[in-house]
């Protein structure tokens, strides 16, 4: 029988520190950009093996952009915020090597970037490097904050806790009576 090092109470609270890590990373970078986020979320995914198979899957909604620069943005900035996050800090000089790696992105994430898996042009390094330099230094308090929100909610997986989240990406919550809807949101004005 293989051994594995990792105990499963630590690969499930790594799979969901990253997995929340990377759709914040997603959403930072659109609100940064000016879109409006539409909801962000994880969740556990049902797996029988969990060594080879992510445990927590998550999604981000948002305004879709006009400007190309801004979809490839956000489309690696999942990636970039797992990479920022695992290093502490920007990793320069390792993206090229990285973006060669089809699986380095979901084929979500690669369709957001408009090239094909593991062939990045030069317009998609340099909007790997410019989100970097965002999750990194200027936008890492909102990337924490973020993540750390979005592993509340699929803890306490209320509705408050739903609302938390969406209260940081900047809309107006309204918090009605419990006996007549369990929740509602609108967007900010």
């Amino acid at each position: 029988m293989m051994r594995y090092p990792f105990r499963k109470h630590r690969i499930l609270a790594r799979d969901r520190r990253m997995a929340a890590v990377h759709e914040a990373g997603h959403a930072v970078i659109a609100m940064h950009l000016g879109l409006e986020v539409l909801g962000v979320h994880i969740r556990p995914n049902p797996t029988d093996d969990i060594h080879t198979e992510k445990s927590y899957l998550g999604q981000a909604t948002y305004e879709p952009p006009s400007d190309p620069n801004h979809h490839r943005m956000i489309a690696v900035a999942g990636m970039v915020a797992e990479e920022v996050w695992k290093s502490h800090g920007p990793a320069y000089e390792y993206w090229p090597g990285l973006m060669t790696d089809p699986a380095c992105m979901s084929d979500t994430d690669w369709a957001g970037t408009g090239c094909e898996p593991g062939e990045p042009d030069d317009e998609l390094i340099a909007a790997v490097d410019a989100v970097e330099d965002l999750l990194a230094w200027e936008l890492m308090p909102k990337l924490t904050a973020l993540s750390r929100k979005l592993i509340e909610a699929d803890s306490r997986r209320t509705p408050d806790a739903i609302l938390d989240v969406m209260e940081m990406l900047g809309h107006r919550v309204v918090r009605p009576d419990p006996s007549s809807h369990p929740w509602l949101f609108t967007a900010a004005a």
